[in-house]
């Protein structure tokens, strides 16, 4: 029988998508918080980008009716932007929690659906507000789609350190207060999970 062979890719996260995830953990610091990652695949590279992020909830975190929602809207929204889902992310309200849970995984599998390279990542809380030169999430991907997640260390945040630094101070100043998340959208139809302000006040703070 013939084996595949398992090729690593390596993943990037841009500021954009990893600020969105520290505010949306910053926003809701005693809930569990999540949402998709959405990017670009290039097999060619071996690598996958994390352009941007849609947070999604802070409430109820299953594979919920509103979750298949969710996902469909992102879906349609990646697409006219020319990108995929290639992800999810997750925050734990413990401090010191980033294992995978079942339902974790259940939700994982379900976007790798769609890409057999999508990821997870783990917040760990307790690296979002100290750590200047190491991402504040440990990565997951499902292996061969057998449901075997295991831990990679091959992902780095475009724009490096300098990066890191001006979210962190940005999530100091309080920006993280204006994140719309999918739960906000409902509870207000006119909140705009895309996020337009907080795009723009990270492109703005990466030019500083």
């Amino acid at each position: 029988s013939s084996t595949r062979v398992y090729i690593m890719m390596h993943y990037s996260v841009s500021a954009k998508a990893y600020g969105k995830i520290i505010f949306h953990c910053a926003k809701y610091p005693h809930r569990a918080v999540n949402g998709v990652l959405i990017g670009t695949i290039s097999k060619k590279d071996n690598s996958v980008q994390v352009q941007d992020c849609v947070p999604l909830f802070h409430a109820k975190l299953d594979l919920t009716p509103m979750l298949e929602v969710a996902l469909t809207q992102v879906e349609i929204y990646a697409i006219s932007k020319g990108l995929s889902i290639v992800g999810y992310y997750h925050a734990k309200p413990q401090l010191d929690d980033s294992s995978l849970t079942d339902t974790i995984k259940s939700i994982g599998s379900k976007i790798s659906q769609n890409s057999d390279v999508s990821c997870v990542l783990m917040v760990d809380n307790r690296k979002i507000l100290t750590s200047h030169n190491e991402l504040a999430v440990k990565m997951f991907i499902n292996q061969e789609q057998t449901n075997q997640w295991k831990e990679q260390r091959n992902i780095s945040l475009m724009g490096g350190d300098p990066v890191m630094s001006l979210l962190i101070k940005a999530v100091e100043n309080g920006i993280f207060q204006k994140l719309i998340d999918f739960d906000n959208h409902l509870d207000c139809v006119d909140a705009d999970w895309t996020n337009p302000s907080i795009n723009k006040f990270i492109e703005e703070l990466k030019e500083q």
